[in-house]
């Protein structure tokens, strides 16, 4: 993701695209950070809402506030107690009211991030090959570990 966010320009990065119906790279990479800060900061309670992002748009359109968000990320990940239980909130529905707590754990919530991560990565990558075919973005860059498992094991 650093690698992305050093190479992309700002207009590139802040271009609303028509393959993401009119949302940009920034907008899914935002999404990806702001789920890492909601982990961060909000299991220091022991609770946890994905819900309740800041959805900051300097995120969304600079890719040098991108880059620093994510470098904070990366030095509030060693701080987190793995085994530490949280009380997850979340609302499945698109009705205000209808929040659920679910018991779940600071290490069960980074695989989520996680898989969330690569997901949105996925598509980011599409964004760059359709729209910015000479950024360079790793040939795993948004592809989950199992299926770069699964790949490296098959037999030609």
């Amino acid at each position: 993701m650093i690698s992305y966010l050093q190479q992309i320009s700002k207009a590139d990065y802040g271009q609303p695209l028509a393959i993401f119906n009119g949302s940009s790279l920034g907008e899914h990479t935002r999404h990806i950070i702001e789920f890492y800060q909601c982990l961060i900061a909000q299991s220091r309670n022991g609770a946890l809402n994905y819900d309740l992002r800041e959805r900051k748009s300097e995120l969304q359109v600079n890719p040098l506030a991108a880059e620093a968000a994510l470098q904070i990320i990366l030095s509030g990940l060693d701080q987190l107690a793995q085994d530490k239980a949280l009380l997850l909130s979340v609302n499945p529905t698109t009705e205000a009211g209808t929040v659920q707590q679910i018991k779940t754990s600071i290490s069960r919530e980074l695989l989520y991030v996680l898989d969330h991560a690569i997901h949105h990565m996925a598509l980011i990558k599409i964004g760059v090959q359709t729209n910015l075919p000479n950024l360079y973005l790793p040939a795993n860059f948004g592809v989950a570990p199992s299926t770069i498992r699964s790949r490296s094991s098959v037999v030609g």
